[in-house]
């Protein structure tokens, strides 16, 4: 490895990706005196992160499966990887996974790191499917040097299929950072549970893309039917995506389109999740979800499926409520029930703080992190001890998250 410090550069997809899940990681990496990057999508989320001292690169890299436009991304992935002289490439998702570490593979990257952020399998998958899906993971994995996880579930479905390095598969986790999400913001504030039980109906608030994977059709589906028992939610969507017009019809046909705000992207989900009285996740997977991360942080209980990740967050019947994927009656009947007792929303906001601050810290995750940047470049390249770049004396030791 020269002198300079490591050139590190993540791989995800949108920019508003990379805003929410990268940001503080990669600027806390910066510090640690990794040169640290991002590749993404070009997006309304790049500006601000150049402007928070973040370099990124923008590639035109598909959402989906678009074979000439995944082959013009591999090249130019490939081209920059070579260009910048990369020693580590952490992929993160599932197409930037897949090109990005073949890119990598390709540019002779010495390090290639990847976190799943969920496993595209699930119960009833066709089984010509299932064999596709788990043969590109595993083709993937085996030019991948350390394969990362959020969730004890997809740790194990990778021991199970052989997917990555056996002796290099991890638990990483996920957090957050707490000290942006502090409960007593909720006093006084303007409509919901922090205005002291205002009379009206309860404020939900969803924080995911519109997107497919989130799944806000069964969660539509389950106002439509509390306004048809006259107990109508006020419901919040924060976040965007190719589906916002589809969507907006669909609270149209259901007669929801008064109880449904669209708000877009947004960076004051701290604020936003104050005025709530539950928040809501209907998705069909996750890694570890850090839209119910933050709202347990805020002392709001979380109404969601019952999904590998999801349900290593969300404590059923502690600090929230679990519903099957699809159960529509389900999830209204969880909203109905939390609707009316303001004591039990409450007491699952209190417990889901005390989950998240005991368990969900992002600074043990950037602390882990580092470790298995520093292990592996040390492995693969070795080094001279420098000022600039703190090597520890810890730096093969077994990542650690608080559980």
């Amino acid at each position: 490895m020269s002198s300079a410090a490591p050139r590190i550069v993540d791989i995800i997809n949108l920019s508003s990706s990379a805003d929410t899940l990268l940001r503080e990681r990669v600027r806390a990496m910066r510090e640690r005196g990794f040169d640290n990057r991002i590749l993404c999508i070009d997006g309304p989320q790049v500006a601000a992160l150049r402007a928070a001292g973040i370099p990124v690169h923008t590639v035109h890299l598909p959402r989906g499966f678009d074979p000439l436009r995944l082959l013009v991304a591999l090249v130019e992935i490939t081209a920059y990887l070579v260009r910048e002289r990369v020693d580590l490439v952490h992929t993160h998702c599932s197409v930037p996974g897949v090109v990005g570490r073949i890119a990598a593979w390709l540019a002779r990257v010495p390090v290639i790191v990847h976190t799943v952020h969920g496993f595209h399998l699930h119960e009833g998958m066709p089984c010509p499917l299932r064999r596709l899906t788990i043969g590109i993971e595993r083709l993937c994995g085996a030019v991948t040097d350390t394969l990362l996880t959020q969730n004890r579930s997809d740790l194990g479905l990778a021991e199970l299929y052989d997917i990555g390095p056996r002796e290099r598969r991890r638990l990483i986790g996920n957090g957050i950072q707490l000290e942006r999400f502090r409960p007593s913001l909720r006093a006084g504030a303007p409509g919901g549970a922090g205005s002291g039980g205002v009379a009206g109906p309860m404020t939900v608030t969803c924080v995911a893309r519109l997107e497919p994977v989130k799944n806000h059709p069964m969660l539509f589906e389950a106002a439509a039917i509390l306004r048809q028992r006259g107990e109508p939610i006020r419901l919040r969507l924060v976040g965007d995506g190719p589906l916002r017009a589809a969507y907006q019809e669909r609270c149209r046909r259901l007669g929801i389109e008064a109880d449904v705000e669209f708000l877009g992207y947004r960076s004051d989900i701290p604020e936003l999740l104050a005025a709530s009285d539950v928040a809501v996740l209907t998705s069909h997977k996750e890694g570890i979800p850090r839209a119910a991360l933050e709202a347990m942080a805020m002392a709001v209980p979380v109404v969601a499926t019952r999904v590998t990740g999801t349900q290593e967050v969300v404590r059923h019947g502690e600090t929230g409520v679990l519903v099957e994927p699809g159960d529509v009656d389900g999830l209204a009947g969880a909203l109905a029930l939390l609707a009316g007792d303001p004591l039990l929303r409450a007491g699952m906001g209190a417990r889901g703080r005390r989950v998240v601050v005991e368990e969900f810290d992002e600074q043990s995750v950037i602390e882990s992190l580092r470790r298995v940047y520093q292990a592996r470049l040390l492995a693969r390249l070795g080094a001279r001890p420098e000022p600039a770049f703190a090597w520890g004396e810890d730096v093969e030791a077994q990542p650690r998250v608080r559980r």
